[in-house]
């Protein structure tokens, strides 16, 4: 029986340190029929000339180099050069297990999903995780995402691209923070069940040039643009979406504190702070309700009495962790 193809799709910026790593990594795949489209995204660094050399070591790598137009501009030219079936999204400081294609596949396969998400991913230790998979209903699936229990990212995740073109699914080129959790809720709409596997086989690297990493209120600011237009989108809803998307929400209060606080710009963003500390201290209740475990909602209550010191110490945990990196 012939293996379905699948496309990769990295977007290339800013990753001359990994982007090697990454890419022999998808070559080591134990799934050969594969394509590896990397876009350099107008890269300011020697990554574009990494990856050009890197395609000389295998015919299934296809180059992109473009302006620097955003990751959702990125992404969005790598769908559109894709021929795989099936499309699943990595990052270029990320790397990728040998078997991290076939899994995916076999999820999609042995479910009839048209979407599979992992739960689990490797940071700096390994998960010891039994492995399980199982086919949730959609509502469950956009309330773990919302949650934080399905990292709300595209990486770790594999699509049917039949799910893009019918449905005429793209990422928003507006949006430049809180674009994978925007392209992910939309393409919930247009299912009805999801394909859960828990089996760590994504290394998350700890990059400090990555937007994710950096502290930006503009970046902050865009992802709650991205969590407004989510709520639009939301035709599969119930009680249950709606406390997690509010949770997701108030949660942002607490990036902004900890983002402020991290790069000792308080003073001159003051309002901004207070007004997170105040929506923080008004909502208290609704972390309480939604989270089930109870150091994490002690956290909670350290932040509403002590903001300001659970952010020194978060920060500190930052500087420690970029350290290690």
């Amino acid at each position: 029986m012939c293996k379905k193809k699948v496309s990769v799709i990295v977007p290339v910026y800013k990753v001359e340190k990994f982007i090697k790593k990454c890419v022999l990594s998808l070559l080591a795949q134990d799934y050969n029929n594969i394509e590896i489209i990397l876009v350099d995204d107008g890269s300011p660094d020697d990554s574009g000339t990494i990856i050009d050399n890197l395609k000389q070591l295998d015919e299934r790598i296809i180059i992109i180099h473009q302006k620097n137009s955003g990751v959702s501009a990125a992404r969005n030219s790598g769908i559109k050069i894709a021929t795989g079936e099936y499309i699943t999204f990595v990052d270029g400081d990320d790397w990728v297990e040998a078997n991290y294609i076939s899994y995916f596949v076999q999820l999609l396969e042995n479910t009839d999903c048209d979407i599979a998400m992992n739960k689990n991913n490797y940071t700096k230790k390994k998960c010891c995780i039994e492995h399980n998979s199982y086919v949730v209903d959609v509502e469950t699936a956009i309330k773990w995402i919302y949650m934080g229990d399905i990292f709300v990212a595209v990486w770790n995740k594999m699509y049917k691209k039949k799910l893009f073109k019918e449905n005429h699914i793209k990422f928003n080129e507006e949006i430049w923070y809180g674009e994978g959790m925007l392209f992910n809720i939309e393409c919930l709409q247009f299912v009805d069940k999801v394909s859960i596997g828990e089996l760590p086989i994504y290394h998350q690297t700890f990059n400090p040039d990555s937007a994710m990493r950096k502290f930006n209120l503009k970046s902050n600011f865009c992802g709650i643009k991205s969590l407004n237009l989510q709520k639009k989108y939301l035709q599969k809803n119930n009680q249950d979406i709606k406390d997690a998307w509010n949770y997701h929400r108030y949660c942002f209060n607490r990036t902004i504190i900890d983002g402020l606080v991290r790069s000792k710009s308080v003073v001159e963003n003051r309002k901004i702070y207070n007004k997170c500390v105040f929506q923080l201290r008004k909502n208290i209740f609704l972390p309480l309700k939604m989270e089930k475990n109870f150091l994490k909602k002690l956290v909670w209550v350290c932040y509403f009495f002590f903001p300001y010191i659970m952010a020194k110490r978060r920060a500190m945990k930052y500087k420690k962790a970029l350290k290690l990196s």
